[in-house]
């Protein structure tokens, strides 16, 4: 029985095309990477990531003050309500990418609604009562504003050539976590207000709400400097569609499908890389690997060995300390945990972390939109920052019940579970960790959306 392929494609440019063979075996790379639009989208990034973590340190005071029958439950659903609203939004924004092939519109958008949520944020203090159930819908609102990064990611990995993209995904991971890690300095300023604050007009203006119409303010900046001055250029794709010269070029290349193992995986580093929360050129597996090698030891470090000091400090209830180590009285497991040295763990969170964290989440960004190939990524992309959003949103339930109740060993125990789960992946798709080959060896055959085609 002989066994024929759905389709067999064989295109070779005729002497009258004005094609030569040359341009067509890889017309990616005569192309050049439009870096005003892509610094552009590297700066909306950083924004995101500011809108995301600006109340980190300041939400539990601000939800205890506004309605005494919140509690750390309920604030752990806070804290992850931004990110239920960027599971929702991430797909809807990849989708809406990649049907138009426009970033600029769905960030548009994304920015206004996360303008409102944070608005949303500010006026809870005018509420009377219900005020825990009003900062949990304002966050939803501004998740879903936020996950405009989807869009932004995506344009990231199609709008640079092979030889920058793992410089523009880099750069855009940066952009992101130093947004992250910028977001409470801004809230940390507005404490020079106090509690009590003063009243502009009918706006009341405190420690709490001053950042919140601050950042309003920035999301409409954001969306009104994307639609003026943001151009996009996808230089990092094969489009046929394209109305030009390089259409014709086009014809003649076939876009293999994408591994679809592979592409989880990336999904599921970036998750990791996400719960526990760029470099020279070298092969991207050794980059993720060493990556996770670090977490381990992060890990390792923060562990309550028996061999460290005594056991943590109880606090009297209803005061605070400056005591390192202290912990409230209805936490029973502290008289069983030992103590990290302070030393020791400021030197593993400043180094092993900030180590660990871009050698796993950039190369992961990266690979992931080579293993996807010069197509528009927009859903896939939607799908990869979906894995980033639903990850905090899960792990911050499931580590607040078990901190609560058994204290910080069983979650280290279960973040390096799933650092084991990935280097169990990588070592079994270590070979399929690789980015599309568009030209496949000769005599090979390589599926493609209406069938197979072969290399001669």
């Amino acid at each position: 029985m002989e066994i024929f392929p759905t389709e067999l494609k064989v295109s070779v440019p005729s002497k009258d095309s004005g094609v030569s063979l040359d341009s067509i075996r890889s017309p990616l790379h005569e192309r050049s990477t439009e870096w005003r639009a892509m610094w552009i989208s590297i700066g909306m990034q950083f924004v995101v990531g500011v809108q995301i973590s600006v109340y980190y340190m300041s939400m539990w005071p601000y939800l205890s003050g506004l309605d005494k029958t919140a509690d750390m439950d309920f604030f752990g659903w806070v804290v992850a309500a931004c990110n239920i609203g960027c599971c929702i939004s991430n797909i809807l924004h990849g989708l809406w990418n990649q049907k138009t092939m426009s970033c600029k519109w769905p960030t548009i958008t994304g920015f206004l609604i996360a303008a409102v949520g944070q608005l949303m944020y500010g006026a809870i203090s005018e509420v009377q009562q219900n005020g825990k159930w009003y900062m949990l819908v304002a966050r939803v609102v501004t998740g879903l504003g936020v996950g405009n990064l989807a869009a932004l990611r995506a344009y990231g990995a199609t709008a640079s050539t092979p030889k920058d993209r793992m410089k523009a995904i880099s750069y855009g991971t940066a952009g992101y976590v130093f947004g992250i890690s910028f977001g409470p300095a801004i809230s940390a300023f507005f404490t020079l207000l106090g509690e009590q604050g003063f009243n502009l007009g009918v706006v009341k203006m405190n420690m709490y709400t001053a950042s919140a119409y601050l950042m309003a303010f920035i999301c409409v900046l954001a969306a009104i400097l994307m639609l003026i001055f943001f151009h996009e250029d996808y230089a990092g794709i094969i489009d046929k569609s394209k109305d030009s010269d390089e259409k014709d070029k086009a014809n003649y290349v076939v876009v293999p499908k994408f591994d679809l193992v592979p592409a989880l995986i990336c999904i599921y580093l970036y998750m990791i890389a996400s719960m526990i929360a760029t470099t020279v050129e070298a092969d991207k597996r050794i980059q993720i690997l060493f990556g996770l090698v670090v977490f381990v030891a992060f890990h390792l470090v923060n562990y309550p060995w028996w061999f460290y000091s005594a056991p943590l400090n109880f606090l009297p209830p209803g005061s605070n300390t400056t005591v390192v180590g202290g912990c409230l009285d209805t936490y029973t497991w502290c008289s069983s945990t030992t103590r990290v040295p302070m030393a020791l763990y400021i030197f593993a969170f400043v180094f092993f972390f900030g180590i660990a964290f871009p050698f796993v989440e950039s190369p992961a960004a990266a690979l992931y939109s080579e293993i996807l190939g010069p197509r528009k990524q927009g859903t896939m992309q939607g799908l990869f920052s979906f894995g980033g959003s639903v990850t905090p949103f899960v792990a911050s339930i499931i580590i607040t019940f078990l901190f609560q109740h058994t204290g910080y060993k069983y979650v280290i125990i279960l973040q390096s579970s799933t650092i084991f789960v990935a280097f169990f992946l990588m070592a079994v798709f270590y070979n399929r960790l690789v980015p599309l080959k568009l030209k496949p060896n000769n005599g090979e055959s390589v599926a493609y959306k209406n069938g197979v085609f072969y290399s001669m």
